[in-house]
């Protein structure tokens, strides 16, 4: 096991009340050290997506569309190379 992973998570501070156990499970595969600075881009990525709709009914929806797409992304991206999970460069001979 991870020494990280008893750890207890922090929400952002904006999100959908629906999407917390998700997010709290994405910021739980980030190290320890990098969760608040992600927690903190995605309540910047949930307000502005929130801010740029116009429709007032959609709002809420773009919102937990872009910043959840965002923290998806980069904890795909980002989890694996924090582990140690990167394969060797191609060989050329």
């Amino acid at each position: 096991m991870y020494q990280d992973e008893f750890n207890y998570v922090a929400l952002p501070a904006v999100y959908t009340r629906e999407d917390g156990a998700w997010i709290r499970a994405q910021l739980s595969t980030l190290p320890v050290g990098l969760r608040d600075k992600i927690a903190l881009a995605y309540a910047q990525a949930y307000q502005d997506a929130f801010d740029a709709e116009q429709v007032s009914f959609r709002q809420q929806n773009a919102a937990r569309r872009s910043a959840n797409k965002r923290l998806r992304e980069f904890c795909a991206r980002y989890t694996p190379v924090s582990r140690g999970y990167t394969s060797p460069p191609p060989r050329v001979d």
